[in-house]
């Protein structure tokens, strides 16, 4: 009985490997959505490792502003980079960072509106047009939801 039970187990295993997501998985996917996978690999690197560094200056210049996040329970529009950094530690509470810092790459979860990062959808980043010509784009984080 014992060996059957480890058969099955191993089995299963050896499937939800077969079926995890990889890295190459994971830059077709953004390839195929966004024409490229580079900038939105390297912003998550650089979310990841300011967050981890509560580096809020940095986090600061990486927001598409106004964003609207919940501070305390209320819902707070967040203008300017100034606001971000004044409301900083009520947004990214050791909770919320460790959702974000805890993401592994390969497991994010992206469509054609961005990627979603933590299991709730704590975060989301996107390309952003400066312009209406939209002849260039610039990721940033396009929703804190905490």
């Amino acid at each position: 009985m014992n060996a059957k039970i480890i058969t099955l187990l191993i089995s299963a295993l050896s499937i939800s490997t077969a079926m995890s997501a990889t890295v190459e998985d994971m830059d077709h996917r953004l390839d195929s959505l966004f024409g490229a996978h580079q900038p939105y690999h390297a912003f998550f690197d650089r979310l990841q490792t300011s967050v981890a560094h509560k580096d809020k200056d940095r986090l600061a210049s990486m927001v598409s502003y106004p964003v609207t996040v919940s501070v305390k329970g209320k819902k707070t529009r967040i203008r300017t980079a100034s606001d971000f950094k004044k409301h900083y530690d009520a947004i990214f509470t050791p909770v919320y960072s460790r959702a974000i810092t805890r993401q592994k790459y390969e497991d994010l979860f992206a469509r054609d509106l961005g990627v979603m990062v933590g299991d709730e959808g704590q975060l989301w980043f996107s390309g952003v047009c400066p312009d209406s010509a939209c002849k260039t784009t610039r990721v940033l984080i396009t929703g804190i939801n905490n």
